[in-house]
């Protein structure tokens, strides 16, 4: 402990011992190149102690290890890894590092972190279906997705798993589990796993935690011996709000639950899954919750609804209920471990950035090395980047409350402007040696790097200095950037990317003369979106979207254990300087073969080198030079004298071998750095171009103007003094080259090009001593639309240096929505509806947005639909969140109906999705543009009225497992297809027919057992019938597709032997001279009767009709016992009387009684849940789609509605005449009227009736 002590402050000797004593507690690991959470406590990004070497980075035996497929695909769909990889070393003696992964599905692996072998693996939990939730964030399954954290004090993983308590799926049975598992053995810890649904916030009673509707998305951290996690919701859907939930470690008690959005100004927890909540969810593209303390975490928040502060300043420190579009800093107790605000950030545009869905939180917050980034206006800093393209540099002592700032800005350190607004996901990384550096990841952007500094006033400052060359992907996904160091030696420092196109990429940390040097990797294909790679003893690791787990490192032992890094520290441009190079030879080696060096300023000889054979443990060593005696700071033409810069320097020394044993390198790998230090003044600029990208006339930020800064430095070693400065516009290779003197605007304000204004601009024959910097802030603030660029030149005793600013100014975005018509053509609008269509057919439309306006229009939000039969054909590719469509330009999203083979005779089945879009043109709003379609079965065998088949399709059964389900085996042989076996089986009065074996036809009277039954996904049901290869006629293994007779049993009940039904029926109509008819008709499981009819054995169905003549107030009523007994007859007389009286209501139908003509909602449908609209529509067919919902109703002849839940508005009728339209598909019977439903309502006494009432009494509102 002391010697942690001594080395953290040694490193971070201006730390509080307070921070040094909690980062010791909670960065211990089991071994020190361990990775037992996502990246550090901080967030920071900056990990020094993995062995990742450069050298050997950079040489020719780094590669892939290996690449492992898991285990865990579920139903035939792939396992998905979001969670990032650990790497560990059990605390027992000689336990060797391992590593665990885990995934969508629930499953949790130990591998052997070397060969990638499975130790061990167990599935924790069933996982949730997307399908139940309608975001396809995830695909398939969500189960692990936040990463787990590993406690080395007790070797436990902990991580959550969503799931459900029991068979019954759906979003409103989703719930969330915190798991402990012995990572030795996968064992549960006591008391875990621990269900959390149902925890109540204790910032709001009136809140209680749902895990249905939410989503454990960042990373777990652990403090003070509890677990805090972060939760978010699907896709902004039903009730997102932001949940910290805090677990004790070892009794697996609840120890905080603190809700985002809460009290008075957030919509209140109703009770139902849609409404309620706020929103602020904690999602941060994965990245964990940060702290540096054990009295504090920090997280930031995404779009709300509670908006608290409308547009009234507010100190951080005063009570916040609603913490939408926030940076977030919770206090945490430390005998209880509960959590309370303590300060927060809001962006003075955070309403509009809801509306635009510019998610702050689409990013952690990284907490930086304050022995490095701090200054006069911070001691310690934060930095967040998100959606809405800026980034905040924030004083984590004073984070900045809602528009403390000047005129209501914001109250933050520095706001810098990412290059064309680009929406940032996952944060920013950062480097605390070298000066110190920070990184970001725009969307289809370069990575950008910047460079911290400080004003003439000391204040901290970052300045953009460099970018890579390539690009980021165009869609969301790109991960967070992380640092690496070989042991903490500067000039070692290496950046990695990863990137759902490119793979992981890696560059040098510290930009060379404004450009960053990419370091070449293998391919990684498929790697997960928001990844960062995970390091352990010189390997890393990466999780992919495909079911991978994949290993990069050096394949190979080395021969010799050498000085490295070798450091030559500061050294003079002019001198040079010695130090010698120590090695042990490993294993016996016949020769050291020669050395070579990749930095022409570092040298040594060959002559140096030990001659003849070194056996094992033997140790040489040899001298190498960093000679700068003949180098030059200038360009000296026609000479071969080198031109160099004051900085690090590094490069690799590698030392050949001859081995006396097999299985060893022959390459040997050694960094070597330096620091270049000038004896005279130097004065160097960065960036070379400060682009300030384009701004919007007349938009807030225009009023306001474009920030930027630059950074002066003097890297010589005497003081440096100012001697002018000047702007040109014109070429710098002009002949005429004119340069006009800097305008001195205000004390603080000079004019530096067209529109180019810097501020705090040190004074003409100031000096900047040796080392130092000054950080200027720049501003670009047009007027007009055009395009604006200078070259702003300094004059120094140091030399010369010129920085080129560019910018645009252009008008705002403007979106358009389109969809594409049937016909081929273009309509606005946000629905599409490729109608009803039979299986085979695969039908494209579009859904097109443009951009109509003048600068380049943003999508902050898109969710395609993703479905087996209904689908975006190109989910992260078309119309992709952060994608930028340019002015006069459009995007395309493809959207694919391509209907699955069904079995015949099945009722329609409609099919529907949404894409949702959003915008960063502030007057589109979200956007659902409903996608659907409606998937018909073929209709075979004989026919209703209606033109839907008589047998309806029961299921693919096993048979023969304890005799046939069927009695009478009709082998029709070459002619047997379904139709033709219902038609056989009615003839000889069956109610069942079954087709197996391609041409055996079975009839019977039995109801076949349940659980006998296979669902149509098992794939059981798939042999062809003989006579039409289209249908399904059994499958291999004795299975037998069955079907019914509809108008005989209701696929419900579980006998048809003997069925007895009594039903009354009053009616009483007033009129003047008329014939009132009242009909009953009441159906058995195996007879249609109306009024008082008896069915024959063998299937025949009588009628009777009462008529009634009456002058004034007439009434009829009819008491019906009906008896029917089946037979197995072998011929049949099926009759049926045709009606031909004036249109009726069914007034009952199975277990649904009518409830009367009723409105549609105040705003939108009664019911929601689902629709069809069918031309033939009948009150059967709307019956067989909605008998799982509490209502159904029929309007405008053809529409068909179910739903759960009548919406508010919707009321009952006082005229039965509003609901006069008759069916699409029987004419005898109404459906509804003109926005008037015909509404049924589930009768529950009836729950196994099959009786079908008919009359002209309409239940109205009085």
């Amino acid at each position: 402990m002391e010697t942690m002590l001594r080395f953290l402050r040694t490193r971070r000797s201006d730390w509080p011992l307070v921070l040094v004593l909690f980062m010791f507690v909670s960065f211990c690991v089991g071994a020190p190149t361990d990775s037992v959470r996502d990246a550090d406590q901080a967030q920071s990004g900056y990990l020094d102690n993995h062995n990742m070497d450069p050298a050997i980075v950079q040489g020719a035996t780094f590669g892939q290890l290996w690449r492992v497929k898991m285990g865990g695909d579920m139903s035939g769909l792939t396992e998905q890894f979001f969670a990032k990889p650990l790497v560990y070393t059990p605390k027992a003696a000689g336990s060797k590092q391992v590593l665990f992964v885990a995934s969508e599905t629930n499953w949790v692996y130990v591998m052997d972190p070397v060969t990638g072998a499975t130790l061990r693996s167990k599935q924790v939990a069933t996982p949730f279906l997307v399908s139940d939730i309608g975001c396809n964030d995830i695909s398939s399954f969500i189960g692990i997705t936040g990463t787990p954290i590993i406690d080395p004090a007790t070797d436990t993983v902990y991580f959550y798993a969503k799931s459900y308590p029991g068979a019954e799926r759906g979003v409103y049975n989703g719930a969330y589990w915190i798991h402990a598992l012995d990572i030795n053995d996968l064992s549960d810890r006591p008391g875990f796993p621990k269900k959390i649904d149902g925890a109540v916030a204790d910032n709001d009673p009136t809140r209680y935690f749902h895990g249905g509707t939410h989503l454990q998305r960042a990373g777990l951290t652990m403090i003070n011996s509890v677990i805090y996690a972060g939760f978010g919701g699907h896709c902004d859907k039903y009730n997102f709000t932001g949940w910290v939930v805090g677990v004790d470690k070892s009794s697996a008690e609840i120890k905080a639950v603190f809700a985002t959005e809460s009290g008075a100004f957030a919509p209140p927890q109703d009770g139902t899954f849609n409404g309620g909540g706020g929103g602020a969810g904690i999602w941060m593209s994965g990245m964990s919750i940060s702290s540096d303390s054990s009295s504090r975490l920090f997280f930031v928040t995404g779009n709300g609804q509670g908006h608290q502060n409308k547009e009234i300043p507010a100190s951080g420190r005063t009570p916040l209920d609603t913490l939408d579009e926030a940076i977030v800093n919770l206090r945490i107790d430390p005998a209880t471990g509960k959590l309370s605000l303590q300060d927060y950030f809001e962006p003075y545009e955070y309403i509009s950035m809801d509306a635009g869905d510019r998610d702050l939180g689409s990013g952690g917050i990284a907490l930086l090395d304050p022995n490095t980034f701090s200054g006069t206006n911070a001691a310690r800093l934060g930095v967040t980047v998100g959606k809405n393209g800026k980034a905040y540099i924030v004083n984590l002592d004073n984070l900045g409350g809602f528009k403390m700032g000047t005129a209501g800005s914001d109250a933050v350190v520095q706001t810098l402007q990412i290059p064309g607004g680009g929406a940032v996901f996952g944060g920013a990384g950062s480097y605390p040696l070298e000066g110190g550096y920070i990184y970001m990841t725009p969307v289809g952007y370069p990575t950008l790097v910047y460079k911290f500094g400080k004003d003439a006033n000391g204040q901290a400052a970052f300045t953009l200095v460099a970018q890579t060359d390539e690009n980021s992907a165009g869609r969301v996904g790109v991960g967070i950037p992380v640092i690496t160091t070989l042991k903490g030696q500067a000039g070692t420092a290496i950046l990695w990317i990863t990137d759902v196109d490119a793979g992981l990429r890696a560059y040098r940390a510290v930009p060379e003369n404004g450009k960053m040097i990419r370091i070449l990797l293998p391919p990684t294909p498929a790697i997960t979106k928001f990844q960062r790679p995970s390091f352990g003893d010189g390997r890393l690791y990466l999780s992919t979207s495909t079911g991978y787990i994949q290993c990069l490192g050096s394949p190979v032992a080395l021969p010799l254990n050498c000085t490295s890094p070798i450091s030559f520290g500061d050294l003079t441009i002019g001198s040079k300087k010695l130090l010698q190079v120590n090695c042990t030879a490993l294993i016996a080696i016949t020769k050291i073969d020669g050395i070579t060096l990749s930095n022409p300023l570092f040298m040594a000889s060959n002559s140096s080198l030990p001659t003849g054979a070194l056996v094992k443990g033997q140790s040489f060593s040899f001298p190498i030079t960093f000679d700068l005696t003949n180098a030059t700071v200038k360009d000296i033409p026609g000479t071969s004298v080198p031109s160099v810069k004051p900085g690090i320097t590094s490069g690799a020394l590698n030392i050949m071998t001859i081995n006396g044993v097999v299985g060893f390198a022959t390459l040997q790998p050694i960094v070597v750095s330096g620091n270049l230090v000038s004896a005279l003044p130097f004065l160097t600029i960065s960036p070379v171009e400060a682009d300030f990208g384009g701004i919007v006339i007349g938009s807030a930020a225009a009023e306001a103007g474009v920030p930027g800064s630059m950074v002066i430095q003097n890297v010589g070693s005497t003081d440096m003094q100012i001697t002018g400065y000047g702007w040109t516009i014109d070429s710098l290779d002009d002949a005429n080259l004119t340069w006009i003197n800097v305008t001195e605007n205000s004390a603080t304000n000079h004019t530096v090009g067209p529109r180019f204004y810097a501020v705090d601009l040190p004074a003409v024959g100031s000096t900047i001593g040796p080392g130092q910097s000054i950080t200027v802030n720049l501003n670009f603030k047009p007027y007009v639309v055009d395009s604006y660029h200078s070259v702003f030149q300094i004059w120094s005793d140091g030399g010369a240096q010129y920085i080129l600013l560019t910018g645009v100014a252009t008008i705002e975005p403007k979106a358009v929505l389109e969809v594409s018509t049937a016909e081929g053509g273009w309509t606005t609008g946000d629905h599409i509806d490729f109608g009803p269509q039979l299986a085979g057919v695969s039908l494209t439309r579009q859904i097109r947005l443009s951009n109509t306006g003048g600068s380049a229009l943003t999508i902050t939000k898109s969710k395609p639909p993703e479905g087996a039969e209904l689908t975006a054909t190109n989910p992260t590719g078309e119309l992709s969140e952060g994608l930028k469509i340019p002015p006069g330009s459009s995007a395309v999203g493809n959207v694919l109906f391509q209907p699955a083979v069904r079995p015949v005779n099945l009722p329609p089945k409609p099919i529907n999705g949404s894409w949702t879009l959003n915008t960063d043109d502030l007057t589109f709003g979200v956007h659902e543009v409903l996608v659907e379609g409606v998937i018909l079965s073929r209709q075979l065998g004989p026919l209703l009225p209606d033109g839907t088949s008589r047998f309806k399709y029961l299921g693919c059964y096993k048979d023969g497992v304890a005799g046939r389900l069927l009695d009478k085996n009709n082998n029709l042989g070459l002619n047997n297809e379904n139709g033709i076996c219902q038609q056989t089986c009615l003839g000889q009065g069956y109610i069942f027919a079954g087709t197996e074996y391609h041409q055996e036809c079975w009839c019977g009277n039995r109801v076949p057992n349940k659980i006998y039954f296979y669902e149509e996904s098992a794939n059981k049901c798939t042999w062809t019938c003989n006579a039409d290869k289209s249908q399904a006629c059994g499958g291999d293994g004795a299975f037998i597709n069955i079907y019914y007779d509809s108008l005989r049993f209701n696929g419900v009940a579980t006998t048809v032997t003997t069925t007895t039904a009594k039903s009354t029926t009053t009616s009483s109509t007033s009129t003047g001279s008329s014939n009132v008819t009242t009909t009953t008709t009441t159906s058995s499981s195996s007879s249609n009767t109306t009024t008082t009819s008896t069915s024959s054995s063998s299937g025949t169905t009588a009628s009777s009709t009462t008529t009634t003549n009456s002058n004034s107030t007439s009434s009829s009523s009819s008491t019906t016992d009906t008896t029917t007994t089946t037979s197995t007859t072998s011929t049949s007389t099926s009759a049926q009387a045709t009606y031909t009286g004036p249109p009726r209501y069914v007034t009952q139908y199975n277990n649904y009684t009518l409830q009367g003509c009723w409105t549609e909602a105040t705003t939108g449908r009664a019911l929601k849940s689902k629709s069809l609209s069918i031309a033939n529509m009948t009150v059967d067919m709307c019956w067989g789609m909605c008998n799982q919902y509490q209502y159904f109703g029929l309007e405008y002849s053809k529409e068909c509605y179910c739903g759960d839940v009548l919406q508010s508005g919707s009321v009952n009728s006082t005229s039965g005449a509003l609901c006069n339209l008759k069916c699409g598909g029987n004419s005898t019977i109404f459906c509804g009227g003109s926005s008037r439903l015909n509404l049924y309502r589930f009768n529950a006494t009836l729950q196994n009736s099959s009786i079908v009432l008919v009359g002209f009494d309409l239940p109205l509102a009085a």
